[in-house]
């Protein structure tokens, strides 16, 4: 199981390119690194594609991001690359200033635009993978394109293109710290916000300002109050706060295109004991995670620390998710399963996420980190108490 939220139609938060974050030549080098890989696959080219829910693809390889519909990137194995984008053509100076890429153009219909372009770029019987249009692309316009150049060798690439997403370098780490730590400030600044008497719609509108704030692009909560912190986290509603209720806040936050996760139990005035307890035990398989996550750990392992922690409230923590990675897609790469395979290879960032319900109380936990050789270092704290306000 993932963890399933309200996902944005419409990205309506800041979009710029902060480039002391990321500067040109952290995408110069990224760009080599996927024209190697290209060149390595046996390809003449890769089409990256991805649309306004998943757009991780298309980011990585031009850090332009679908504020609404889809946009494609063609990467040959040399020279620069082609964004297609569906906006205006009066939108193309506004679309780059968020990307590298000069040759940027507009479409309406990407099956007939698309074609034009490999009528451009792509021999007879040339090579091309795909990344992320199995996703993205709608299934009558790929089949306009696969008949309109049958002559093209097609292959699914998504699994080379994850294994160079996985590892983040030092700029990527940056921006994923940064969303990070834009979650935790809003759950850092709750106490004013989350108070008896206050809607939770109220008080997640005022949590979700502290993240537009400091320039989110997204903010997603799922919140849960009172005799409903005992069942699944939900979106805001309008429930009113009590005195001596548990709250429980989740939130995914992307800035500068990359996700960050927190999660937090809080208390308005002291919490019951069996809030307390459920609490503990969630924190306990939250810290056995962080000391299980190592590069060369099996992912099996590390859900295996997590659910022997948990006991019974395993079953619980399951129908969210115990986590996985996390960076230009809220969910990417390794998931943190008892039926996964694989290991960690060290710099993958990842979200541990530890939420889970016994029918009367619940807690919430969640922290983003990145493997190290040695283990992992945290980008922000995650109370091992509930937080009273």
């Amino acid at each position: 199981m993932t963890m399933r939220t309200m996902h944005s139609v419409v990205k309506r938060g800041a979009l710029y390119w902060d480039r002391a974050l990321l500067p040109m030549e952290a995408y110069r080098t990224r760009l080599a690194r996927l024209q190697s890989e290209i060149v390595a696959a046996g390809d003449d080219a890769w089409l990256l594609m991805g649309d306004v829910e998943r757009h991780g693809p298309v980011v990585y390889a031009t850090n332009f991001m679908p504020r609404v519909r889809s946009a494609l990137a063609f990467v040959p194995r040399e020279g620069e690359p082609i964004l297609l984008a569906n906006i205006s053509t009066r939108d193309i100076p506004a679309a780059k200033t968020i990307t590298f890429v000069e040759d940027i153009r507009a479409f309406g219909k990407i099956s007939k635009d698309l074609l034009t372009l490999l009528e451009e770029r792509a021999a007879k019987g040339a090579r091309i993978g795909l990344c992320g249009v199995a996703g993205a692309m709608p299934f009558p316009e790929w089949s306009l394109i696969a008949n309109g150049r049958a002559d093209i060798v097609w292959s699914e690439r998504d699994e080379r293109l994850n294994a160079l997403r996985a590892s983040k370098d030092a700029h990527e780490t940056g921006a994923v710290r940064r969303a990070a730590a834009i979650a935790a400030h809003a759950l850092d600044e709750a106490k004013g916000a989350l108070r008896a008497g206050v809607n939770l719609r109220a008080a997640v509108a005022e949590l979700e300002r502290l993240c537009r704030a400091q320039g989110a692009e997204d903010a997603r909560f799922l919140v849960a109050s009172g005799e409903r912190a005992g069942a699944p986290l939900r979106p805001p509603h309008d429930r009113q706060i009590a005195a001596g209720e548990s709250v429980l806040v989740y939130v995914a936050v992307q800035n500068q295109r990359y996700w960050g996760e927190a999660a937090r139990s809080f208390s308005i005035g002291a919490a019951n004991a069996g809030a307390q307890d459920i609490h503990r035990r969630c924190a306990a398989a939250l810290d056995a995670m962080r000391a299980a996550c190592r590069a060369g750990v099996a992912v099996c392992d590390v859900a295996g620390a997590a659910t022997s922690a948990l006991g019974d409230l395993a079953a619980s923590a399951a129908l969210y998710g115990l986590g996985g990675g996390i960076g230009l897609d809220h969910e990417e790469g390794v998931r943190i399963s008892s039926a996964s395979a694989g290991r960690l290879n060290g710099g993958e960032t990842l979200a541990l996420r530890v939420i889970a319900h016994d029918g009367r109380n619940g807690a919430a936990l969640a922290q983003t980190v990145q493997v190290t050789q040695a283990g992992v270092e945290s980008f922000a704290s995650a109370p091992d108490s509930i937080t009273l306000l």
